[in-house]
This record gives structure tokens, C-alpha cells and sequence, in this order.
């Protein structure tokens, strides 16, 4: 990396389908929140990205918002909104068959495919319990290029072994992977003020993933202002 040090925030969502709320909630309020409240922040902030995983949340959107997935679509052309983490559902990476990986992975990224004219390139994890060995070959064979979890900051029995580099699998091939980009569920405020923030700037390591939005998009807007003051 170059001698200036730069911090990549990445803004993104990671939305249980069902967990401590049904169906219906997921549809009538998160994903419905997750559109308009990042419809509004691409109409204030010209600059704000942002990424959305899972294609089957993306069928929700198309099926019960269909006007809002046609701006989502537009979104997607202009670069503002990205796809990512490969696969139709979020899913345990332990017990399925390689297989089962693979069809998970083919699922996802046709659909992306046929509806926006773009594939995800990355396999996005925040909240899975446990990595097989084989997903970077798995990964690697899928044409994807990089992983991304949260879990090993705050839940791993053996700490987290890197914070960007290469995840190598059970035939010698690799991914890039990014472990260590905070937890999934704070929102970044105070960027030039945080420990974790100024540890990664002294070790060059510096995309941090915010604002996990299941209910609203404050957080975003929070860290917004803070980069534009920065």
C-alpha cells in the first residue's frame, strides 16, 4: 500500500430472512426499510454506496416492492447500490456438501445475473458459525475473488489470524479475505477517535464494514457526516 493511508468504510446490511421475528416483519418492515432508507441517503449523499447480499431478498424486494426494485435496478447501473456475497441465502458452510455450496453460489449470481447484468465477485458471511476449509476452493472454483466475515472479532475460540490477506484452501487455491472488519451490529461515529480505527491505520489494514441495518439507516448517515468532515 502507498505511504497516504486511506480508510474504506464499506456500508452494507445483513438481514437475517426469519430470526427473532417472523416472515411478515421481514418483508412489511426490514426489507421495505432497508430501500427507502437507502434510497434516501443516495439522494443526500452523493457519494454513499452501499451493498446488499442474498438473492432471495432481492426476489422479496421484486415481488412485494416492485416499483422500488425498478429504482434498485437503476441504483445497481450507476454503481451506487452493489450486489454481493455470491449466493441465495446465507447458510452453514460446515455441513453442506461442497455441492450444496456450489448450487448456493450458482443460484445467487444468476439471479444478479439476469436481473441487474452483474454478478457478485465475493462470498459475505457476518454471521456464520464456522468456516470449512474447503470454502476458498470453493470460492476460488465459483470465480469469486474474495470473503468477508465479522464473526471471527468477536466469536472465535482462536482469535482471528489475519485482518486482510490470502485464505488458502485444500488444493492450494485462495481468496483474498478480509476477517477482521469490526462487528455487524455497530455504528461507526467517531472515525479519527477509536482504538480499532487508529490500530488499523498503524498496521495499514483498513476496511472497516458499518452500519448494519436491519431497521433503519441512522448509522449510515451518522458515518456519512463524519467522512465529510474528515
Amino acid at each position: 500500500m502507498g505511504s497516504k493511508k486511506k480508510i474504506y468504510t464499506v456500508a452494507t446490511a445483513h438481514l437475517d430472512t426469519i430470526w427473532s421475528w417472523d416472515f411478515e416483519t421481514t418483508v412489511s418492515k426490514y426489507i421495505y426499510n432497508t430501500l427507502v432508507d437507502n434510497f434516501r441517503l443516495f439522494e443526500k449523499y452523493p457519494t454513499y454506496k452501499f451493498n446488499f447480499e442474498g438473492s432471495y431478498r432481492y426476489e422479496l424486494m421484486e415481488e412485494y416492492y416492485p416499483e422500488q426494485f425498478k429504482k434498485v435496478k437503476e441504483y445497481v447501473a450507476s454503481g451506487r447500490w452493489n450486489v454481493c456475497g455470491s449466493a441465495f441465502e446465507n447458510g452453514d458452510t460446515n455441513i453442506p456438501s461442497p455441492e450444496a455450496l456450489f448450487r448456493n453460489i450458482l443460484i445467487g449470481n444468476s439471479y444478479f445475473e439476469k436481473k441487474f447484468g452483474k454478478k457478485s465477485t465475493d462470498i459475505f458471511l457476518p454471521d456464520c458459525f464456522g468456516f470449512g476449509w474447503a470454502l476458498p476452493s470453493i470460492a476460488h472454483h465459483a470465480n469469486l475473488k474474495g470473503f468477508t466475515t465479522q464473526k471471527l472479532a468477536w466469536g472465535s475460540a482462536y482469535g482471528t489470524p489475519f485482518d486482510i490477506g490470502k485464505w488458502y484452501g485444500v488444493d492450494g487455491e485462495y481468496i483474498y479475505a478480509n476477517l477482521n472488519p469490526h462487528d455487524y451490529y455497530f455504528t461507526l461515529t467517531q472515525l479519527r477517535k477509536w482504538d480499532f480505527v487508529l490500530d488499523k491505520l498503524r498496521e495499514n489494514m483498513t476496511l472497516i464494514g458499518h452500519t448494519y441495518f436491519t431497521v433503519s439507516a441512522t448509522g449510515a448517515e451518522l458515518l456519512m457526516k463524519n467522512r465529510l468532515l474528515m
